[in-house]
């Protein structure tokens, strides 16, 4: 008779620690993924409550300045220039507002805002600014021109590197 329990018990042995290592580092990887996942899923939600709360801010900015609008005429209609509630003093302002003619009407009257501030004796209005987001990519695009900044932008650019997440919609093409 012959015995069956030693050849197969003795594979079957060698290969069971092997499937046990490769499923708990299957489990583990599945693990950070889902741990990976579940903050994936929290910054989305974060995202989300954002872009809520920004759409909440822009509706209620106008409707506080309908409001306002409102008020003021119906203080006007009422003769009531000023009012007293809830601890608060409410009274109405008559107020002039202004901003520079756009792009097309100074083109059109063929004037120049700056040089008119300057002639007016307001150039002290002008301020040299350059808009963060410009400069941003105005640098990478030089630096990818050029393999680095020059000896004299490292003197006025500060530098650093940091880790961002980028997040897009997944296309929804080719996938029915």
């Amino acid at each position: 008779m012959r015995d069956s329990s030693n050849v197969p018990v003795i594979a079957a042995w060698h290969t069971f620690p092997t499937t046990i290592n490769a499923l708990e580092l299957r489990t583990e990887r599945e693990e950070i993924i889902m741990a990976l996942i579940d903050m994936i899923k929290s910054y989305q939600e974060l995202l989300a409550e954002k872009e809520r709360l920004t759409e909440l801010t822009k509706a209620n900015n106008t409707a506080i300045e309908t409001a306002k609008t409102e008020l003021a005429q119906q203080m006007i209609d009422d003769d009531c220039p000023k009012i007293g509630y809830g601890g608060y003093t409410f009274s109405l302002q008559s107020k002039t507002s202004y901003s520079k003619r756009s792009a097309e009407e100074l083109a059109e009257s063929g004037a120049d805002f700056f040089q008119v501030l300057r002639d007016e004796g307001l150039g002290d209005l002008i301020y040299e600014t350059v808009n963060a987001q410009t400069l941003q990519s105005t640098m990478r695009n030089y630096v990818e021109e050029n393999g680095e900044l020059s000896e004299a932008l490292k003197t006025v650019i500060k530098t650093y590197d940091y880790n961002d997440i980028g997040r897009r919609k997944d296309s929804k093409k080719g996938k029915k």
